[in-house]
């Protein structure tokens, strides 16, 4: 197998720079070559798996957290080679929700690499944003309002690492911040004063918050969590019963399984996808099922 290896070696707080040697010997201990691309800054990725002639490779490999595959995979859809080759993760990175679908926790690349190794392929879904004048794909979460409020938040915690968000979380709810929101699910509309939406592909946010329990990555549905108004208390509830994905039980959380999101705004709001922060609503979210062949277990 020949690989396009695209490694972040800036992931995990630089952590993931210092394992290349080593996660450079395993892939070839397993009889696999690679073509190397090393990011240096945002956007990186993407330019890189677009402008590639993917009919060289039999994989392009991510090797980061959930922004550097969200690069990836958008760089991905933006080529134009004839034929492309599945798509791989190596969790480097600080946050690896998609991996833990394949039941990987960050850095272990190890079983990563044995994963890919043995090329087995499946069709998984992928969202799909389209915005006034712009668009792309998502593989874990897309979410605006509170949660990007967090995200963006977070950035000054950043060395207090997964904790970052807790802290950020803590901080948001004190100012607790709602919006004007109309919501239309498969045709069913809601229409309140919101506190945030988070619609998920996969189960996890970041590496401990269950934001979607029930989301499946083959089942061609987006799982949304919408939380309405509610009072400091409820929220901090809310946000503390997230690791353990009970969340959806609360009475100010609805939780609605769809295939079509359209979102109406009074206010443009700030989008999360992936983790990453850029994009702003209005827009239509749709679930492009089994659309992305990838690396599995």
């Amino acid at each position: 197998m020949k690989l396009l290896l695209v490694y972040n070696p800036f992931a995990g707080f630089k952590r993931s720079g210092k394992h290349f040697s080593e996660v450079k010997q395993l892939i070839r201990d397993k009889g696999m070559d690679f073509d190397l691309r090393f990011t240096r800054a945002a956007g990186d990725a993407t330019t890189m798996v677009e402008e590639a002639d993917l009919t060289q490779y039999d994989g392009i490999i991510s090797s980061g957290g959930d922004g550097t595959f969200h690069e990836v995979l958008n760089g991905y859809y933006k080529n134009k080679s004839a034929s492309k080759p599945p798509i791989g993760i190596i969790p480097n990175g600080t946050g690896n929700s998609f991996a833990i679908e394949l039941g990987l926790k960050s850095f272990e690349y190890e079983k990563a690499i044995d994963i890919i190794s043995k090329n087995i392929i499946k069709k998984v879904d992928i969202g799909y944003c389209q915005m006034q004048d712009s668009s792309f794909y998502f593989h874990n979460i897309l979410g605006f309002g509170m949660v990007a409020d967090i995200n963006e938040a977070s950035d000054k915690y950043k060395n207090l690492g997964n904790h970052s968000y807790t802290i950020a979380s803590l901080e948001k709810i004190m100012a607790l911040k709602t919006f004007d929101l109309e919501i239309i699910l498969d045709g069913k509309s809601i229409k309140q004063d919101n506190l945030f939406v988070e619609i998920s592909n996969t189960r996890y946010t970041g590496s401990s918050f269950l934001m979607a329990p029930k989301a499946k990555i083959d089942d061609g549905l987006l799982d949304v969590t919408i939380s309405r108004k509610s009072s400091r208390w409820n929220v901090l509830k809310i946000f503390m019963s997230i690791f353990k994905g009970t969340h959806i039980e609360n009475k100010d959380i609805e939780y609605i399984q769809a295939k079509e999101i359209i979102v109406k705004t009074k206010e443009n709001k700030t989008l999360t996808p992936d983790g990453e922060q850029y994009g702003s609503t209005p827009l239509t979210v749709e679930c492009k099922k089994e659309f992305l062949d990838f690396f599995w277990i």
